[in-house]
């Protein structure tokens, strides 16, 4: 202990920042540099959260534990005099008052938070978050689980929040979810979890910067199974959900896809609004995956292609071309770009002359791939309008 006593304060502090708060704590009673040392590690966590394979009665009994240690993390939080506080966690927190709790996130508010994390277990938790909570301008990720928010004030502002996590949450009422992410201008990663008697039918997402949308229903046989998710605007490169999901996207404008491929498009919804596509290309079956929403985007005006993600050799793949040709290629598609574009596949080289044969009122048309000899004068001579300007790259 003599010799990692003698490193700087900045590296000790770092080594105290990986272990739980409550041995850093306790290494306070080594000597008196180690007591002032552990209040300025910037993450605090209390408390652990069980894994989904964890035995019940160990749960009740952690749970209980850490029931006991609430008051005593009250005078531990107080003495805490860390400028900022990168993680604020605070887990298995049932026993705990709304009061406690309400002082504990207005200190790492105050301490501008980046990463705060409230779970509750085994009970719910009916908390009322602070008003200065709803304005914290360096919160970038946030997790609420298994918490009863009882108000949402009219006006919330996460500036900096990216990381967006909504998990068992029961809301005051169903225009409260709409509140909490009225004004996220940098989300890109949303996780919703509904549950029953959350007082949501509806959950209307309007984030244009979300990239990464997750939802998940915690009872099946419940009436989670008619919640619905109505999306107006985002960029999402990737979506872990039901496939119904897609059920959503009806007044959405413009979205980015890479579903998995097991996912399969809803029969009978229209994607009346969409105006502005891009799908990756990693999976086997995207291309029939895009003639599906070609197919039910009647307005669409914007398409893009692109590989995203990175692809086995032995991928493979396979499309069938429609019975009738797309409303919005013959009518409204304007703009089309395929990134990594292989020249050398044949079904690629079909779907690119099917779009540009089809798409007559094309205005511009860029397709970059290597080999532009022979197969640049076929795709040009494929345009169905003669207007488009080609653009081979």
């Amino acid at each position: 202990m003599d010799k990692i006593s003698q490193l700087p304060d900045d590296l000790l502090i770092k080594i105290l920042s990986l272990v739980p708060t409550k041995e850093a704590v306790a290494m306070r009673v080594l000597s008196k540099r180690w007591m002032s040392l552990w209040t300025l590690v910037p993450r605090l966590i209390f408390g652990d959260y069980p894994e989904e394979d964890d035995d019940r009665e160990d749960e009740d009994a952690k749970a209980s534990e850490n029931d006991h240690c609430c008051s005593q993390f009250v005078g531990t939080l107080l003495l805490h005099k860390a400028p900022v506080l990168e993680r604020f966690h605070l887990n298995r927190v049932s026993g705990c008052s709304a009061s406690e709790i309400d002082l504990w996130i207005r200190i790492a508010v105050d301490r501008f938070v980046r990463d705060l994390k409230i779970r509750f277990f085994p009970k719910y938790g009916i908390i009322r978050l602070p008003s200065t909570l709803f304005r914290c301008a360096t919160l970038e990720t946030l997790e609420l689980r298994k918490v009863v928010i009882s108000e949402v004030p009219s006006r919330v502002s996460f500036q900096s929040l990216k990381t967006f996590r909504l998990l068992f949450v029961k809301y005051a009422d169903k225009e409260s979810f709409v509140r909490l992410i009225s004004d996220c201008p940098v989300l890109e990663d949303l996780v919703v979890e509904t549950c029953h008697d959350d007082n949501v039918v509806t959950f209307t997402i309007n984030v244009p910067s979300l990239e990464k949308f997750s939802i998940r229903n915690t009872l099946q046989d419940l009436e989670t199974e008619n919640d619905v998710f109505v999306l107006v605007e985002a960029n999402l490169l990737s979506v872990s959900c039901h496939a119904k999901v897609l059920e959503s996207f009806s007044r959405l404008k413009g979205i980015s896809l890479c579903l998995p491929e097991e996912v399969q498009y809803p029969t009978g919804i229209v994607l009346s609004q969409l105006v502005f596509l891009k799908i990756c290309s990693c999976e086997s079956n995207w291309m029939n995956m895009l003639m599906s929403v070609l197919q039910h985007s009647p307005k669409l005006k914007v398409l893009k292609l692109a590989l995203n993600h990175s692809v086995t050799e032995d991928r493979k793949v396979f499309w069938t071309q429609p019975s009738c040709v797309p409303q919005c290629l013959l009518y409204h598609l304007e703009t089309f770009k395929w990134r990594d574009y292989d020249g050398t596949d044949e079904v690629e080289k079909e779907m690119a002359i099917y779009i540009l044969n089809n798409a007559s009122r094309l205005v511009t048309a860029t397709i970059y791939y290597p080999d532009l000899f022979e197969w640049e004068r076929k795709l040009q001579m494929s345009r169905g309008s003669r207007s488009c300007k080609l653009t081979m790259g």
